[in-house]
């Protein structure tokens, strides 16, 4: 389920006429909440988007996961380099970690060509590259 975290002991010192207790017992929880969600954007004619140029970019559909918007752009000659790069965005204003998954399939839906998740902290104006 969860760790317990044991904070300390501490020592105090008093007034002589201040009466001392021998202990004193305090207790917390957090909980940690988790929601799954997916947005699944397809490039049709993907081959012909070869050649837009470096930095270009195409934008998906806003959609929103846990109560947050998100975006991701596709660069398929890369933001500044020669292989494909993609961008996901925070649109609502703020700050989320969020663990994310990206998968780029074939045509055909079966092919994994890329497979890489990371857990990060997104802010609205630092976007998060593959």
């Amino acid at each position: 389920m969860g760790g317990i975290l044991s904070l300390f002991n501490c020592l105090r010192i008093t007034d002589p006429k201040e009466p001392i207790v021998d202990h004193e017992m305090s207790s917390s929880k957090s909980t940690c909440e988790s929601v799954k969600g997916s947005h699944e954007h397809v490039i049709e004619g993907y081959s012909s988007s070869k050649g837009m140029g470096v930095g270009k970019f195409m934008t998906s559909a806003k959609f929103t996961v846990a109560g947050n918007d998100w975006v991701i752009r596709f660069y398929p000659d890369g933001n500044d380099k020669e292989h494909i790069s993609v961008h996901i965005k925070l649109v609502t204003p703020g700050e989320v970690r969020a663990k994310c998954e990206l998968k780029l399939l074939d045509q055909s839906g079966k092919g994994i060509h890329r497979l890489h998740t990371a857990t990060n902290t997104f802010k609205t104006e630092e976007p998060f590259w593959y």
